[in-house]
């Protein structure tokens, strides 16, 4: 026999209710994450002790246009190929409940939605903590864009350091206001380009929405957008050159020029976003579980990224 309309209703609602009373998301935008994502600058892999970026760091010194036919050449051996090595970071969303909230969801809809926010909590704070952390110098050895693209192109990274080796260093440029900050990007751009036709050409930029809003208000006249369907008083996907230029909450007045072939967040082919098992809490009323990555930002060319900054 079919339920009736009332047996459906009743057996529903609980469900529906559930869904209705969903906490609304008051902190998480992970822009940087979802975009890294989507141009695949997120790297999975397996790791071992330490994360290596093989380097093709110079032209074979003993390349010569020759003067005569049998000009001597260069024995000596060829020195070509380095690696800039990175330490693992880990992060870790801890999830803890007690049998109190239990007893306060007694139905299955009402357990199943609190795991669902329980869990979209975790995974919205793990990838919110990385996307701050990106933009610091290191958070406990997680590293962020102050020492892959530092605002004077210099430091050491990944053990290499580039005071010494001047390919190493990342690119810059200054602006002041929306007079001269186009000027500033070209330069910057030109420079990770290094030259018409390159194929490694910066494929987004990141900013805060101050300085993404300076940037828009000097191309008021001939604006450039990713997507002409969104073609309204305003939009939302900002271009320089072929790059997509988007704001981070904890982006600041740098304006930092990445692409996905030279700078990555490489993360555990295992354990990326890994949500461990269930644990009852020792001496206490409760139960534990954990959202867990082992990861690095890694970059395999740094003169490629740059900073365009005040």
């Amino acid at each position: 026999m079919a339920l009736t309309i009332s047996q459906i209703a009743a057996v529903s609602y609980p469900a529906v209710l559930a869904e209705m009373r969903k906490a609304a998301n008051q902190w998480a935008e992970s822009a940087l994450m979802r975009e890294l994502e989507k141009q695949g600058a997120i790297e999975r892999k397996s790791l071992g002790s330490a994360i290596e970026a093989p380097l093709d760091y110079q032209r074979n010194p003993g390349t010569v246009i020759q003067a005569t036919d049998l000009q001597p050449l260069s024995m000596s051996k060829t020195e070509v190929i380095t690696a800039a090595t990175y330490d693992i970071a880990e992060i870790t969303a801890p999830i803890v409940w007690s049998k109190k909230d239990e007893v306060m969801n007694p139905t299955e809809n009402q357990k199943i939605n609190l795991v669902k926010a329980l869990l979209e909590n975790g995974i919205n704070s793990h990838d919110d903590i990385i996307e701050q952390a990106l933009f610091g110098l290191s958070t406990n050895g997680f590293l962020g864009f102050l020492t892959h693209i530092p605002t004077n192109g210099q430091g050491s990274d990944g053990g290499i350091d580039s005071a010494v080796n001047v390919w190493w260093r990342s690119q810059t440029a200054t602006y002041t206001t929306s007079a001269d900050i186009e000027a500033a990007m070209t330069t910057v751009w030109n420079r990770c380009a290094k030259g018409s036709g390159a194929k490694l050409l910066p494929t987004l930029i990141v900013s805060d929405g101050a300085t993404q809003a300076l940037f828009e208000s000097a191309q008021q006249a001939l604006q450039r957008w990713s997507n002409t369907d969104e073609l309204k008083a305003g939009f939302k996907s900002l271009m320089f050159k072929n790059a997509k230029s988007i704001f981070s909450p904890y982006g600041t007045s740098s304006m930092y020029f990445l692409n996905p072939k030279n700078f990555s967040l490489v993360v555990s082919r295992e354990y990326f976003r890994d949500k461990s098992d269930t644990q009852e809490l020792q001496s206490q009323n409760g139960f534990t579980t954990r959202i867990y990555s082992a990861a690095q930002t890694i970059t395999n060319n740094r003169s490629r990224l740059g900073v365009v900054h005040i």
